[in-house]
């Protein structure tokens, strides 16, 4: 009896090993690279104007971002862009995150 669980968990072992497994990474690590990627743009900066430094980021409940300056915002839409391999095959790894879209200033 106890040859057969030996036999079993041996045979078990390397069936777990291929077994493909996927981890999420904890929110804080993805919204880091959010707010990373809004401050990269450039382009945000430009569109609030000299007079409107960025003073704040906000996470709106869809997932969008507020950026404010002075007494304008405007609204910024993210994408990701998971890894992929040399022929296009998914790779392991964090997804990378770039703006899609900046909107129009809102100011008053």
């Amino acid at each position: 009896m106890r040859s057969r669980l030996v036999l079993a968990a041996v045979l078990a072992c390397p069936a777990l090993w291929a077994v493909q497994s996927f981890a999420a990474l904890p929110p804080q690590y993805d919204r880091w690279n959010e707010f990373a990627a809004i401050a990269r743009d450039s382009a945000i900066p430009a569109k609030l104007g000299v007079r409107n430094p960025v003073d704040r980021i906000e996470r709106m409940a869809d997932g969008r971002y507020r950026v404010q300056g002075g007494n304008c915002h405007l609204i910024v839409t993210l994408a990701r862009k998971h890894p992929a391999g040399p022929q296009g095959q998914p790779m392991p790894g964090a997804s990378m995150v770039s703006v899609a879209s900046v909107g129009e200033p809102v100011c008053g």
